[in-house]
């Protein structure tokens, strides 16, 4: 009997001491065009492009320059965007329209052709009002009062809309020499700076709720008003009256469901990046023979007051 079971220890000790190696190749697809753009219309149209690594290589991506960039609007050609520098194609003339169908066709010897197409949203956001407050919030007994905008929308109930919200402020970030007391004042600069945000609203899911851009739809409100409700990451400290004395802007923009499906995978990707249990998420693309987004967007800009 002992000596059976000194067999089988034997035989477990080997089983635990093999390892089997196997390769697997990957296989190697020729590169595609990688384009990125989104159309404003206020803005001239700007196109990236690039090229899909291999996946197995790291370091920057190429750039792509000598491409044929062709714009359409309603299916005829409107430009053909001149080649500037580090990939980019921009216009010098022309802005998309609203309610507009807008196709991108990109031309590169060796690579295939890629296409893309995509509808301008039809109206500008309307923002009804924004009010802005302090909330007081007590944590472990430091206190902070963070900004809290309060932003209602009137939502169009003959489309499907996507909405962004973002927040930025404006005035005169000021520096100073801290080396001598009290601190003296060495220069200052009127600029903008777009706000982190955090949202409690009940329709987004956690990974939404975070980021300088609050991403939504509104299939919980369809055709009504709206009121969300969203936090900066500027506290503000009685020390520090300048805090006080800069100018808020709400911008809301209305976005095609190419930007918004793209936006938010990006969004999923990163959240569930670091989790080993999460299923993979696929960034959303909308290149034909080719990668990367054709997106478009129109803004409305409200000024807290």
């Amino acid at each position: 009997m002992e000596n059976k079971l000194l067999i089988l220890l034997v035989i477990s000790l080997l089983s635990f001491g093999c390892e089997t190696i196997v390769d697997i190749e990957v296989p190697r697809d020729p590169p595609s065009l990688v384009i990125n753009s989104t159309l404003s219309d206020d803005e001239f149209i700007k196109v990236h492009i690039s090229q899909s690594q291999y996946i197995l290589e790291s370091g920057d991506y190429k750039m792509i320059t000598g491409a044929v960039v062709e714009i359409f609007e309603e299916g005829t050609l409107v430009e053909t965007l001149p080649d500037s520098l580090g990939g980019y194609y921009i216009s010098a003339t022309y802005t998309p329209k609203r309610g507009k169908t807008y196709s991108i066709k990109v031309s590169k010897n060796g690579f295939e052709t890629a296409t893309a197409e995509v509808l301008m949203p039809l109206d500008t956001a309307n923002i009804l009002s924004v009010k802005m407050d302090t909330v007081r919030e007590n944590i472990d007994g430091y206190v902070s009062h963070y900004l809290r905008f309060s932003i209602e929308i009137k939502d169009d109930k003959a489309y499907d809309n996507f909405y962004d919200i973002s927040v930025y402020r404006g005035g005169y970030f000021k520096r100073y020499d801290h080396s001598v007391d009290p601190p003296v004042l060495i220069d200052s600069l009127y600029s903008y700076q777009k706000l982190y945000l955090q949202s409690r609203d009940p329709s987004l899911e956690d990974f939404q709720s975070y980021g300088q851009d609050i991403l939504f739809n509104d299939q919980l409100f369809n055709g009504s008003t709206y009121k969300m409700n969203v936090l900066s990451s500027i506290w503000i400290d009685s020390e520090y009256p300048d805090e006080n004395q800069y100018t808020y802007f709400v911008m809301l923009r209305n976005t095609s469901n190419s930007y918004y499906l793209y936006k938010i995978s990006s969004q999923l990707q990163y959240w569930t990046e670091e989790d080993p249990f999460a299923q993979p998420v696929t960034v959303y693309n909308n290149i034909e023979n080719g990668f990367g987004i054709f997106g478009a967007l129109n803004t409305a800009v409200y000024k807290v007051e």
